[in-house]
Formats: structure tokens, sequence, C-alpha cells
């Protein structure tokens, strides 16, 4: 792992434990490269439960409850979805914790993301590198986009790392 995601990595998993939180993460265009890096940290076990990966729309709406009014109104790619697949994710993961019974205290975190990486499947109002952002949390829930540079590798890259700063900062303030 690059010095720079084990840094960022390191610095939200601190966060996290800080603040009794666990987190669990909904990903579309990244497919799991968020989950990828948090786990690559021995004992992100303590503050990471896990995540979906919901490439297709069946997915986010099946596992995390996106509307298919919003999915048909808006598109996967919009921050209405964005923000339906991080409650989605909380409320998987609350319901996961509560019939195990474990960490009952827990601040549960959340947060999404979903967009165009390319290199197809862009248009004039969301072109290729067009990414949304959810964060469900203490905090209320928040929404963000993006339009990022460069290919596939580095759209999902920068997306990856944008949505864990946003996670950091909101979990910081």
């Amino acid at each position: 792992m690059r010095r720079d995601i084990l840094l960022l990595s390191l610095a939200v998993g601190f966060v996290l434990q800080r603040a009794n939180a666990r987190l669990s993460l909904a990903e579309s265009c990244t497919g799991g490269l968020v989950s990828s890096w948090l786990t690559g940290i021995a004992g992100s076990s303590h503050w990471f439960d896990g995540g979906v990966v919901s490439y297709a729309n069946g997915l986010k709406h099946h596992l995390l409850g996106v509307s298919a009014e919003t999915l048909q109104q808006y598109g996967a790619v919009s921050a209405q979805t964005a923000a339906e697949m991080a409650l989605g994710a909380q409320g998987q993961h609350r319901g996961a914790l509560k019939s195990l019974d474990a960490h009952q205290d827990a601040l549960l975190v959340s947060a999404s993301i979903t967009g165009i990486a390319g290199p197809g499947g862009g248009s004039p109002g969301k072109p290729v590198g067009t990414v949304f952002f959810g964060w469900a949390g203490p905090w209320g829930l928040d929404t963000g986009h993006q339009v990022f540079p460069g290919d596939r590798s580095q759209i999902r890259h920068l997306a990856a790392v944008f949505l864990l700063s946003g996670l950091f900062a909101r979990l910081s303030g």
C-alpha cells in the first residue's frame, strides 16, 4: 500500500477507534477499493465492520434500500443515490450488530460512493469522472460531488481518497 494511502487509512482508523465508532461502507465505482485499503491495516476489525459492493442497480435497491424511484428519477450516479446508499449501509450495519448483540454502545458510521469511472458511461450532464459521496453518522447525513480527471484507475483512486478524507474530516470536526 502506498504511504499516503496507509497514513490516511490509519488516521481514519484512529479517529473511529477514539470515537468508539464502527464503520460500514457501500461502494459502487470503486469496487471495494476503500474496504481493501482499510482491511490492509492490522487491527482494523476493531473499527471496520465491512461493506457492500453494489455495482448493479438491483443490489443498490435490494441490499441497500435505494428506492426504485430514486434510481429511476436521479440515476445510480446522483447525490440522492449516494445518500440512500450510506443510510442503507448504516441500516444493514445496525441490523447485523443488533442480531449479534455486539458493539451496542458503538457509534455507527457509514459512507458511500457511486460514480462513473469510465472509460465509457459518461454523458454531457455526468461526464466520466463524476462521483457522488455519502457520509452518515452522529453529524447527520452529508453528500458530496466531484468530477475527477484521469483514466479509470486514477478516478477510482482519487474517489477513494476523497471518501476517506471526507470521513476523517467529519469524525475529527
